[in-house]
């Protein structure tokens, strides 16, 4: 008789987390994430406080779920097929400004991802899930270019997303906004430190 219930709480359980992380969302567009509590996140929410904590043990745990949510959705964005391309530096082209509309759409991720107050803990959790988005850069240009055999690929093209970051990054810091040309700056680094370990002109596929 009481078979429904486990699976109603979970379901209820699970409604609460997404409310949660939604109220987050909303909350990182309006304040720096410094400046969020688990409490202003509950009440934003419309859950009571002790259920917040039930969920999570503080704000930064909170945040540690969302940002793996926020990286999935990059790397969503990130994976749709390219059409065919002149080199793979137009590709990287095409990836970083994928990745600046996400960005530019979603300012939990901004604050989360790129922003200089972002908790460690955090941050570590998002540059371990880059690891995962420079594999999807090597699978673009793998599926239209032939690479020659370079020692330690995805340490490399790992660097490229880390260079790119570091680039949305700074302009964030320096106008509170990814600018146009700081998105052509990122495909500058990414693609000048990429260039030390990969021809210009690759054979295509």
């Amino acid at each position: 008789m009481n078979a429904g219930r486990p699976a109603n709480t979970q379901a209820r359980g699970r409604k609460r987390r997404d409310a949660l992380l939604g109220a987050a969302r909303q909350l990182l567009a309006e304040r720096e994430s410094d400046q969020i509590t688990l409490v202003d996140v509950a009440a934003r929410a419309g859950i009571p406080k002790s259920s917040a904590y039930h969920f999570y043990a503080d704000v930064l745990e909170l945040y540690n779920e969302l940002v793996t949510v926020l990286d999935a959705e990059l790397q969503q964005s990130i994976v749709r097929p390219i059409g065919p391309v002149e080199g793979w530096e137009a590709l990287i082209g095409v990836v970083i400004d994928r990745a600046a509309l996400y960005f530019a759409e979603h300012p939990a991720a901004q604050q989360l991802m790129l922003a200089s107050q972002t908790p460690p803990a955090v941050k570590r959790s998002s540059r371990r899930a880059d690891i995962m988005t420079s594999g999807l850069i090597e699978q673009h240009i793998d599926a239209q270019f032939v690479m020659p055999d370079i020692p330690d690929r995805s340490r490399i093209f790992f660097h490229a997303v880390e260079a790119a970051d570091l680039m949305f990054g700074l302009s964030l810091f320096q106008y509170g906004a990814l600018k146009p040309s700081m998105v052509e700056e990122a495909k500058k680094m990414s693609c000048a430190y990429l260039g030390l370990y990969i021809p210009r002109f690759l054979p295509r596929r």
